[in-house]
């Protein structure tokens, strides 16, 4: 044996500057009542099929991420990802939706004493010499760990009420809980003679809590909360007027960090569009197919946009998708335009119809972006400098409140305003109108910055605060970054002048 050198030299190994916070993947969201969806939960996809196979593909969650990841942008980018989150509208029941496999009659009429614990309705219980001898089918299998299911009286409603049956599509065995509203459901393999495994109730299974019904609010809430990868959301249900105004305002509150996209028909629209006028963060697509999906254009084109390339930002106008024109001439174009709902439409160039999606507005206030691309793009730019602030503060041992600190937030804001640069989110060389200039001259405090900004975009602006917690005197990083939005054509007018 000999002396440890570390006695001497002792060397810690590590990473550093490594970035622990991660941005936002600003794919679509939908929200569902399909119980396959466990309830306060989400599911993500990376393809239809995956969709497909979950769902089946009769289901209108597999014809949504048909449309969705089918489409290909003009930057040769393609949505990479959809997540489902479950909407318990009504009071909903406990559930288990087995693993589907190739169930076999003889691998249970050989079980005549077959044990497994269930938890559901606030109880637990092991269940213990469950016989399936004499059963002749699955269905009869599943008609057997019924009885015995609700045998269990000291369990309540949700035992003696509890249905088992045997999903002869699916191939799997589910139970539905003999009552509604919020609980736990949860299955435990047997330490001997278990049967929990055979019927699909383990791994692969789908176990979904019970749950009160959820108001507009309380879904998003706890969607966010749970998760929020994501960067737009819609509705498979149709929602009342109401709901929708709940949705919006919610969404509004939080301020850019989530599209929210509504579909329309012609005859709600203009009811619509007055009642959601002043409401930032959602946009209306007129959507008069029930078997077409427009209203999610500006989710897949938000999903497609890869903030990492140069010149990656996209004009939400003029993007043609798989969809029937709901708009062919200029009296609807003027109506619609004049509500500022969304359509895809119908031109014609050289005898030849051309159909685009139509004009990428949504509602809001004079102070609230009014472009698709420019909300968009704010959407990822916030993210992204919150990603690279909160990265900051956990990377670091410490950010002081001093010169040094405001140096490094401004240094990792700088790698977000370059990306913002190079994606197209800053725009360059805009020429700004008088109005603008003063308003930055009043924000800025400097009768110059306006040129900064014309000339490179942006103007940043880093400084170190004081503020009161409590009593106790605690102190803050503060930035302004003022930059040219990202505006995008929709009108070209020509003059022919021929000598």
């Amino acid at each position: 044996m000999a002396i440890s050198q570390t006695r001497y030299v002792d060397i810690t190994s590590g990473v550093g500057g490594n970035s622990p916070s991660l941005t936002r993947e600003l794919i679509g969201r939908i929200f569902t009542e399909n119980p396959l969806v466990p309830t306060g939960s989400f599911i993500e996809f990376t393809s239809a099929a995956d969709v497909g196979t979950y769902f089946n593909t009769t289901s209108v969650e597999y014809l949504r991420a048909v449309f969705y990841f089918g489409w290909v942008s003009k930057n040769i980018t393609t949505p990479q990802k959809i997540s489902y989150a479950n909407w318990a509208n009504v009071a909903t029941a406990s559930l288990i939706f087995g693993k589907p496999g190739t169930y076999l009659l003889a691998t249970f009429t050989a079980i005549t004493s077959g044990s497994f614990t269930l938890e559901m309705g606030g109880f637990t219980h092991t269940f213990t010499g469950i016989d399936f001898s004499g059963d002749a089918s699955l269905a009869a299998v599943a008609a057997t760990l019924q009885t015995d299911i609700r045998a269990y009286s000291a369990g309540g409603a949700a035992f003696t009420g509890a249905t088992v049956t045997f999903d002869a599509t699916r191939g799997c065995f589910d139970l539905v809980s003999g009552e509604t509203g919020a609980d736990i459901i949860a299955v435990t393999a047997a330490m001997s003679n278990d049967i929990a495994s055979l019927i699909g109730w383990l791994d692969g299974a789908i176990l979904s809590n019970g749950s009160a019904a959820q108001t507009i609010t309380e879904l998003l809430t706890s969607s966010i909360n749970t998760s929020n990868n994501f960067g737009s959301f819609a509705f498979v249900p149709s929602l009342t007027e109401s709901q929708i105004l709940e949705a919006a305002n919610f969404n509004n509150t939080l301020n850019n960090d989530f599209l929210y996209t509504i579909p329309v028909s012609i005859a709600n629209s203009a009811t619509y569009s007055a009642a959601l006028l002043e409401i930032g963060g959602c946009c209306l697509t007129l959507a008069p197919l029930s078997t077409e999906y427009p209203e999610m254009v500006p989710m897949m084109i938000l999903a497609a946009t890869d903030y990492t390339a140069i010149n990656s930002v996209q004009n939400y106008m003029f993007q043609q998708f798989n969809l029937t024109p709901s708009v062919t001439d200029d009296a609807d174009a003027n109506t619609y335009d004049a509500l500022l709902i969304n359509y895809y439409g119908q031109t014609q160039s050289a005898g030849t119809l051309v159909s685009f999606y139509q004009r990428g507005v949504m509602f809001g206030t004079t102070t609230q972006p009014s472009d698709l691309n420019v909300y968009a793009n704010e959407m990822w730019l916030k993210d992204a400098a919150s990603a690279e602030l909160m990265s900051l503060l956990l990377s670091l041992a410490k950010v002081s409140a001093n010169t040094a600190g405001a140096a490094q937030a401004r240094t990792v804001l700088q790698n977000v305003i370059n990306q913002a640069l190079n994606n197209g989110t800053i725009s360059v060389g805009k020429i700004l109108n008088t109005t603008q200039i003063l308003f930055i001259n009043n924000a800025t405090g400097s009768n110059t910055a306006w040129q900064q900004i014309q000339t490179t975009g942006y103007w940043l602006n880093v400084v170190i605060q004081s503020f009161v917690v409590d009593s106790i005197t605690e102190y803050k990083i503060v930035y302004t970054l003022i930059y040219s939005k990202d505006d995008d054509i929709r009108f070209i007018q020509g003059t022919d002048i021929l000598i």
